[in-house]
């Protein structure tokens, strides 16, 4: 293993925190001027639903929902961003993509939000690509 591999920068720290700072902003102006962003989460088989698909990891529907999705996202996104650099902006991109299509094609008749399915596909990243790795070593 190279030691390149394990340089830190201000990214592995500042990208995840912005991140998450959005979602809290988010919830945030829905709070402070009543919008129903609830409506932008992700509505099964339906065209409307599909921007959902770009939104819903952004909107939570309390403070719990929020905080719950925050600390593992947070956790996760600094573990991305640390030991996988090169693959992060990707993983992100097509993870919200994926598990947001996912949830378009199976979920039950009713908004979906937050940023689960986004902590499910970093985690299952994170495992199956040290698992992997591991293999292969």
């Amino acid at each position: 293993m190279s030691e390149n591999h394990f340089k830190f920068s201000t990214s592995v720290i500042a990208l995840p925190f912005l991140f998450v700072l959005l979602l809290w902003v988010v919830f945030w102006a829905g709070i402070k001027f009543n919008l129903d962003i609830e409506e932008l989460g992700i509505y099964p088989r339906t065209f409307v639903g599909l921007l959902g698909v770009l939104f819903s990891p952004f909107i939570h529907g309390n403070i719990e929902h929020l905080y719950n999705n925050s600390i593992p996202l947070l956790i996760l996104l600094v573990a991305l961003r640390y030991f996988y650099r090169e693959q992060s902006n990707r993983v992100l991109g097509y993870g919200i993509l994926m598990s947001g299509f996912l949830t378009w094609i199976i979920g039950r008749e009713s908004y979906h939000i937050g940023a689960s399915g986004l902590v499910y596909v970093l985690v299952s990243f994170i495992f199956l690509k040290e698992l992997e790795q591991n293999i292969t070593d």
